[in-house]
């Protein structure tokens, strides 16, 4: 009970501290930065997710790739999802993130396999980022600009957090010519995605 109490306070604690929109605070698994709440929520450690989800050692990360997920599912949802698969494909990311929150699925120094380029450094030497939500349209179109809006917050403090510029952004597309992330190419807004993503780090 008295661990129980100690970690509602400390979530209670970075909630507090996102909503007034103080740059940041790292406590336990909960992350706080400009309003965005990171939360750690990694894959279970089994042989399946060892041999097709958790790649290799990733010493050095030199770039944060971004996705959106194609289809109109939460964080929360996409996190459950990868967790479960078993179709013996070698597909994960680093992080997902919805209108309320960013989970973190991968540890830093692992690599994902998200990047479609085998073993070259979108997938052995970048961060994965999943922006969800998009194909939500019509009344839920705000669930994806609010998604999109926290995917800036999430690269911003993902480059803070790894020394990276932003010129270390990429585009899934970068890496294999995928249309992805499809909502940005399809807008053409990646490079306001960027500006965006260098006034946040501000």
């Amino acid at each position: 009970m008295k661990y129980f109490f100690q970690f509602g306070i400390l979530g209670a604690l970075a909630l507090v501290l996102a909503l007034c929109g103080c740059r940041s605070l790292s406590q336990g698994k909960i992350t706080a930065y400009r309003g965005l709440l990171i939360r750690e929520d990694l894959l279970d450690d089994n042989s399946y997710n060892r041999k097709y989800k958790y790649g290799n050692a990733m010493p050095k990360v030199e770039y944060i790739t971004i996705h959106n997920t194609a289809n109109d599912a939460s964080a929360r949802v996409e996190r459950a999802y990868l967790n479960r698969r078993r179709d013996n494909v070698h597909l994960s990311y680093h992080f997902a993130v919805d209108e309320k929150e960013a989970i973190q699925i991968l540890p830093y120094d692992i690599n994902g396999w998200h990047a479609g380029d085998g073993n070259g450094k979108g997938n052995r030497a970048s961060i994965g980022v999943e922006i969800c939500r998009s194909l939500c349209d019509g009344k839920d179109e705000q669930l994806y600009r609010r998604s999109e809006e926290n995917g800036v917050k999430l690269a911003a403090y993902l480059l803070r957090r790894l020394k990276l510029p932003v010129s270390a952004l990429r585009k899934h597309q970068d890496w294999s010519g995928k249309n992805c992330p499809h909502r940005i190419l399809t807008e053409k807004r990646w490079e306001s995605f960027k500006q965006r993503v260098r006034k946040a780090m501000q």
